[in-house]
């Protein structure tokens, strides 16, 4: 028994690292079931993406939705975004927020956990912490995990000023190579 009970874990850690070595992007991960380049109509109907709040950039290259679990969740709420003219709405961003109004540290405390899980999960990709970064409502601390076709995982805990209205918050976030090249050119 001892020595099938041995074999047995011997056999899940090499599958396990096989896997690992094999995960060339970030569509191989879920956030609640969420993954990039999957249909967001498998998860929620037409209406309520079409009446979900809109945070797209002006010119709708990319529409970002805001979202609410139907089912009990980790996450208060999901922004998903996809490829304006794709019908089908496969997904390129799919983040899960967590509110920490006036508890920032708390933040900070939760997403260095995740950056340990996400390092674990993601051993072959780019990690960059960086630090403290500012914008114009605030700043924030993004941890990034960069895969080899320019995906990308990240958590983040955001820090709004308050005139900005907006509660601070943790994102876990995944992005396809093309939406990150998409919010580059956002940025110039």
């Amino acid at each position: 028994m001892r020595i099938m009970r041995i074999f047995l874990t011997i056999l899940f850690i090499l599958f396990y690292f096989q896997f690992q070595t094999k995960a060339d992007d970030v569509s191989e991960f879920e956030i609640d079931g969420l993954s990039i380049g999957e249909s967001a109509l498998s998860h929620f109907s037409e209406k309520e993406i079409f009446e979900a709040r809109d945070e797209s950039y002006k010119d709708k290259e990319f529409i970002t939705k805001t979202l609410f679990p139907k089912r009990p969740s980790s996450y208060e709420m999901y922004q998903i975004t996809y490829k304006g003219l794709d019908k089908k709405k496969k997904l390129h961003g799919i983040n899960g927020v967590i509110a920490f109004p006036k508890n920032i540290n708390e933040c900070k405390k939760l997403m260095k956990e995740i950056s340990s899980e996400l390092s674990a999960l993601f051993p072959f990709t780019e990690k960059k912490d960086w630090g403290k970064y500012d914008f114009s409502e605030g700043h924030y601390f993004p941890i990034t995990f960069t895969f080899k076709d320019n995906s990308r995982a990240m958590v983040a805990c955001y820090d709004w000023n308050k005139e900005s209205g907006v509660i601070d918050s943790l994102k876990l976030s995944l992005y396809s190579g093309d939406y990150r090249k998409y919010l580059a050119k956002q940025k110039q």
